[in-house]
């Protein structure tokens, strides 16, 4: 009974080789290829026939002047400190909510498909947007922008007494490319990459499956290990060649 246990244990703690694993591919390579082959087919056929998405891109640019003549190397650090602020205050509900009320769209839904990055060697802040719809890319970007713009030069009082209400931004900040109808966003490479990852999943899974659902002895050297038993003999495999012995 304890042989019988140490067997189980050692069978148990053995796993697989590399070997093994070789052996297994090689039995299923088949129905792996395949698999693979008719997932990464799909993905790139979806690719072709999903629905359309447009981006639109404009670009503002970040510029400080301090008046001084001396002073260009701070003004330009100045301006290049000031790209991550902008880029950051262009994505706050102070911009998306009069957006979304001018163009009735919900604020959400801008703010998932809008992307903006500071490019702080240039001191530019590109601002895009992904839509279903070319032009509606185009409008929302330049409203986000515009938006911006005007709250950027927004004062607080009135008369002599008015005082910039982003002090930091006022006056510092310029569209220079404004956004024009949305190009067409390729998928087929990311959409080709999830259904080969896909089909490498699903022919794992299958080869998972179909192995633990296999108690067959796959050679002698598996019988002897489970069993504790020597294979005395075995009975090869034999082709017969039906065709060349005329069926008989």
């Amino acid at each position: 009974m304890d042989e019988e246990k140490q067997v189980v244990i050692e069978e148990e703690s053995r796993g697989l080789t590399f070997k093994d694993i070789l052996f297994i591919i090689r039995k299923h390579w088949i129905a792996i290829v395949a698999f693979i082959f008719t997932a990464t087919a799909g993905g790139f056929i979806w690719s072709k026939v999903e629905p359309p998405t447009y981006k639109s891109t404009g670009t503002i640019m970040v510029s400080y002047e301090s008046g001084s003549a001396t002073a260009t190397n701070n003004d330009y650090n100045f301006s290049n400190n000031l790209t991550k602020t902008v880029a950051e205050f262009v994505t706050k509900n102070v911009v998306l909510e009069p957006v979304s009320k001018e163009l009735n769209i919900n604020k959400d839904v801008i703010a998932k498909n809008l992307t903006v990055t500071n490019n702080t060697g240039n001191l530019l802040v590109t601002v895009s947007y992904t839509s279903s719809d070319a032009t509606k890319a185009k409008d929302v970007v330049n409203a986000v922008m515009n938006k911006t713009i005007e709250l950027s030069l927004s004062k607080e009082g009135e008369g002599e007494n008015a005082k910039p209400t982003y002090h930091m931004f006022y006056n510092n900040l310029d569209i220079i490319d404004s956004a024009e109808d949305g190009k067409r966003v390729s998928h087929t490479l990311r959409d080709t990459a999830i259904g080969l990852g896909a089909g490498v999943v699903l022919a794992f899974l299958f080869v998972l499956i179909w192995e633990l659902s296999d108690n067959t002895f796959k050679s002698t050297e598996e019988i002897e290990r489970i069993l504790n038993i020597p294979v005395l003999a075995g009975i090869p495999d034999y082709h017969f060649d039906d065709e060349k012995k005329g069926g008989k």
